[in-house]
Order: structure tokens, then C-alpha cells, then sequence
């Protein structure tokens, strides 16, 4: 098994097909059967939740529209890699739509976080970095410019696929550091806006007070299912595929299937957590607490956080 051997253009070395079915047996058709299905049931959710979006007219809100295409093309990417060709292992669709579908799906996830990250700090009135780029053209710009380096890596491996392992070296790195950057910003934040929730609280009802900081412990799930990414890829670099080394080995089987499992359940309910982020509907009763409280005591940029999340969205 040991040698170098042609990577796909998906992007990620395989195992051995016919050695690896026989060790997982059942759990082979249990991985990619379970995960399609779920990413396919994403799919609709998103698809149900932009058809909610017209009904009410929320053509105002852009932002809840662009994550909803962003998470329908994550499960639609995901559903028909693993339900009609699971790693390339039957062969049945052409490897450079294969290897396409299979890398779009990591900008639609990042992207995703990438809005909500963007709403939050403009709703709790956290300013990072420069208002210049702390605005929706330089996010915009961020966006497409993971989008087009994913193209551009599908083109390379296929016009030229000596340069295969490097090219997936560098999307790896640029997913990772991009990933850790947005997770890190978002604990931060997350974690002081729950340290304003807790400095108010005495002023603020229970049903207040229990909404935000909701909202804050999503993000903070999400952010560290981010994290997570971040270092499962570290792991794959130089763990299970072992770039680094001289001699190439394919992974092992059982290595191989438990990563890939931990990775698409992680994806999963990444995208889950940031669709309850703005399929949540707003509280009746928040209007009214608000003005039950003495806002003069209170700091401006309180009173825009305590405002509801999915008003912005």
C-alpha cells in the first residue's frame, strides 16, 4: 500500500476501495447513506425557510436570504457527492464535477458563519477592525475571494495534477487559518455580549435576558463547531494523510472513515446552529420589556444588543 498514487481531484487521498469496504462492512452504507440523507433534508430546510422568506416579504433582510442559498448549496453539494458517487468510490460522476461539488461545500459553510459573524457584530456594536473593512463590501469581497480560490484549485488539479498535493495543501491552509480567525472573533464576542446579559440583568425581565443570551450561546456553539473544523484539518494534514512525509501512503481505513464521519457531523451541525440563528423568530414580548427599562442607565451600545438578533438578520 505504500507508494504515491494519483490523488483525486476532490481533493483528499482515499483508501484502498476494495480493502476498506471489506474492514467497515455495514458502516460504510451507514456513513454515506445517513450523512447524504441529512444533508439532502438541509437542503429543503433552506428551501422551505427562503419560500417563508418571500411570504412574509423579507426582501429586506439580504442577509437571511444569501446564508439560506449559502446552506441549500452546502446540502445540495454534500447530498449528491455522498448519495450519488461517496468519495469518488464508484466513479460514477466526472472527476472535475466531482472534485467542484465536493470543495464548494467548505466556502458555503465558512461564508455562512462568515454573514451571521457580520450581523452579530453590527447588532451587539463591536468594531474589531477598521470600519473600512468591517463592512459588507469587504465581507462581500472575503466571500468571493474563498469561492475563487476553490475554483481555481479545481482548475489547476485538473490541467496540471502533478501540482495536485499542493494545491490541496494550500486550501487546507487558507480553510484553517480563515476558520480559526472567524471562531476565535466570535468567542470573543459571544463571550462579552453574555458579560453584558449578566451586568444588566437586574434591569432587564427574565424573557429578555433569557433571549440574548441564547443567542450568544448559539454563536458559541457554532464558533466552536468552527474550531473544530479548523483542527480536524490540522489533523488530516499531517495525521491521517501525512503530506509532509517523502513516502505517501494511502490512509488507513478505519482512520479514514472516522474522520470523515467526525468531519460531516460537524459540518452538519455547524450549518444547523447558524440556520436556528435565523429561522428563530422574534419574541413578542421583547418589544415591550424594552420599554419597561430604565434606558437612560443603560449604555447605547447595550440597548442595540438587547435589540433582537433576528431583526437585523
Amino acid at each position: 500500500m505504500r507508494g504515491h498514487y494519483e490523488i483525486p481531484v476532490a481533493g483528499e487521498p482515499v483508501p484502498d476501495w476494495k480493502v476498506a469496504k471489506a474492514l467497515w462492512g455495514i458502516a460504510w452504507e451507514i456513513h454515506w447513506i445517513s450523512l447524504g440523507v441529512t444533508f439532502a433534508v438541509l437542503a429543503v430546510s433552506s428551501i422551505i425557510s427562503l419560500l417563508r422568506s418571500s411570504k412574509k416579504k423579507l426582501g429586506r433582510k439580504p442577509y437571511s436570504i444569501s446564508i439560506n442559498i449559502l446552506l441549500l448549496l452546502l446540502g445540495i453539494t454534500r447530498a449528491v457527492y455522498l448519495l450519488v458517487d461517496p468519495y469518488g468510490s464508484r466513479q460514477m460522476l466526472p472527476r472535475w464535477f466531482a472534485g467542484l461539488i465536493f470543495n464548494l461545500s467548505f466556502p458555503c459553510l465558512t461564508s455562512a458563519f462568515c454573514l451571521i459573524f457580520y450581523v452579530f457584530l453590527g447588532v451587539a456594536k463591536f468594531q474589531l477592525v477598521s470600519k473600512r473593512l468591517q463592512n459588507a463590501r469587504f465581507i462581500t469581497a472575503l466571500i468571493l475571494l474563498h469561492f475563487i480560490v476553490v475554483l481555481a484549485a479545481v482548475v489547476c488539479v485538473i490541467f496540471v495534477p502533478k501540482i495536485a498535493v499542493e494545491v490541496y495543501i494550500f486550501c487546507h491552509l487558507f480553510f484553517m487559518v480563515w476558520g480559526l480567525i472567524l471562531s476565535a472573533s466570535f468567542i470573543y464576542c459571544g463571550l462579552k455580549v453574555i458579560r453584558k446579559v449578566k451586568t444588566l440583568a437586574r434591569q432587564l425581565q427574565h424573557q429578555s435576558q433569557s433571549s440574548i443570551s441564547k443567542i450568544a450561546k448559539v454563536t458559541l456553539v457554532t464558533s466552536t463547531l468552527g474550531l473544530a473544523c479548523s483542527i480536524l484539518h490540522v489533523y488530516s494534514l499531517f495525521v491521517l494523510y501525512r503530506f509532509f512525509r517523502r513516502n505517501e501512503e494511502r490512509p488507513e481505513p478505519w482512520m479514514w472513515w472516522i474522520f470523515q464521519t467526525c468531519f460531516r457531523w460537524i459540518e452538519i451541525a455547524m450549518a444547523c446552529t447558524i440556520s436556528y440563528c435565523i429561522m428563530q423568530p422574534p419574541k413578542r414580548g421583547s418589544v415591550s420589556t424594552l420599554r419597561n427599562i430604565n434606558l437612560a442607565s443603560i449604555p447605547a451600545e447595550n440597548i442595540n444588543s438587547i435589540q433582537n438578533f433576528q431583526a437585523t438578520v
